[in-house]
């Protein structure tokens, strides 16, 4: 029996302004979901706009949640967020590119009890895209050539091997399994694509309307169609297997979601509410 558990990213507590989703992820053994939230404030008889982040946390059988709460923050945007793995600690990173409006610049650690500010976030970065990358495998480099072409060439010559036309924007990284390129696009409809490495032909595209992530599971790719539902293709030769049960959810644009033990977990909306949604593959 397959089964689908969701629960509304809301809070009636708090005066939304603004919720936007960092992302979902696995904590140790639990499901959490990173939310930047803007709020009113009420102060003193006045009022003032604050920020902060909320952590929720699901168990993975999504029977049971809890939140941990940062508020009372200056200049954040999810955006500009991220949190990563290093040495067994959880860090969010509010870091800020060259170029952007003012950000907190701060990590800030999770841990099982608290969101933690434990010091500056490095050095701004250049905002680099993924149609900006150069992506290297082995001696080989691919790129986008222009917007709608991309293109390999050996990384110590510079000597052009191929070039395809795509017909759209390059909206994922470029990432290779036993010879072929997996990759997804948007603009013109918007596709996933599955390239051979060594000569450029297209083996495969799966027309998603835009595809922003994408996540391996056993022989498959689990994509976000072109009706925002989660499917799964044949990872060999693109071809539909399976279409999850989705109810009336909509994956939202990012296509935040993850894979664990058989389960997707993913950021949807239905409505105007914006849900963690938990169902098996």
């Amino acid at each position: 029996m397959i089964h689908l558990i969701a629960y509304p990213l809301t809070w009636d507590d708090i005066e939304l302004r603004a919720n936007n989703t960092v992302g979902i992820y696995k904590i140790k053994n639990k499901i959490a979901v990173l939310s930047c939230v803007s709020y009113t404030a009420h102060i003193d008889d006045s009022k003032d706009y604050m920020q902060g982040f909320i952590l929720t946390n699901f168990s993975t059988d999504f029977m049971n949640h809890g939140q941990i709460r940062l508020m009372d923050l200056d200049d954040i945007s999810a955006l500009d967020c991220e949190l990563n793995e290093k040495d067994g600690r959880f860090i969010i990173n509010t870091k800020k590119y060259k170029g952007y409006r003012k950000s907190l610049e701060k990590l800030i650690e999770v841990t099982d009890e608290e969101l933690k500010v434990i010091g500056d976030a490095p050095a701004p970065l250049d905002n680099t895209y993924s149609d900006g990358k150069v992506y290297r495998f082995g001696n080989i480099e691919v790129y986008m050539h222009s917007s709608f072409i991309m293109a390999c060439r050996e990384a110590d010559s510079g000597k052009v091997i191929w070039k395809t036309k795509l017909g759209a924007y390059l909206y994922t990284d470029v990432d290779e399994k036993e010879g072929i390129l997996y990759f997804g696009t948007d603009g013109m409809g918007g596709k996933f694509f599955a390239v051979n490495l060594s000569d450029g032909s297209i083996k495969y595209s799966y027309n998603t309307r835009g595809t922003s992530n994408f996540l391996y599971y056993k022989d498959y790719v689990l994509l976000s169609n072109e009706k925002n539902k989660p499917v799964l293709i044949n990872r060999n030769d693109g071809t539909l297997y399976k279409k999850l049960e989705f109810d009336k959810f909509e994956i939202t644009v990012y296509q935040q979601m993850i894979i664990d033990n058989d389960k997707l977990y993913a950021i949807a909306a239905k409505g105007n509410t914006a849900y963690a949604v938990c169902t098996d593959l």
